[in-house]
């Protein structure tokens, strides 16, 4: 059995660890991600879109597995992660999470279990979707 790497002493002191400009890591999530990765590498995109007609848009973060054997896109840049997890981002978001304060989280029982991203201003958020280029979630 293989285990997530040693903690630093600031990192159990806070609970979170700040593992990239623009990502901080929860310890479950270094834990438990460590454990699923499997060799699969984790992505976090995002989608956007205008609603309606209107001046009004919507979107979501969402993180995703894939296989070590898929190209991963240029739109994509390394996103330094916990050891034994190899993890990207796409380029758009990288300035937005960092103001935001986005941390990769896990949240849910069971199977339902599942890594988010937490971002402690929505309000960036809101601002990035509503200025950014549409993004399909069919594209991905």
């Amino acid at each position: 059995m293989t285990t997530a790497p040693v903690l630093s002493s600031t990192e159990v002191a806070t609970g979170w660890s700040r593992a990239d400009a623009a990502m901080i890591w929860s310890n479950e999530a270094r834990d438990e991600l460590f454990a699923r990765s499997k060799g699969r590498r984790l992505l976090l995109d995002y989608f956007a879109s205008r609603c309606c007609g209107r001046n009004v848009s919507v979107g979501d973060l969402h993180l995703r597995w894939t296989g070590s054997e898929v190209p991963i896109a240029e739109e994509f840049q390394p996103l330094r992660a916990p050891a034994g997890i190899e993890a990207y981002v796409q380029r758009d978001l990288v300035s937005v999470l960092e103001a935001a304060g986005a941390r990769i989280v896990m949240r849910g029982w069971g199977w339902f279990r599942r890594p988010r991203v937490e971002l402690s201003d929505g309000g960036l958020w809101l601002d990035f979707i509503g200025a950014c280029r549409t993004r399909s979630v069919l594209r991905h």
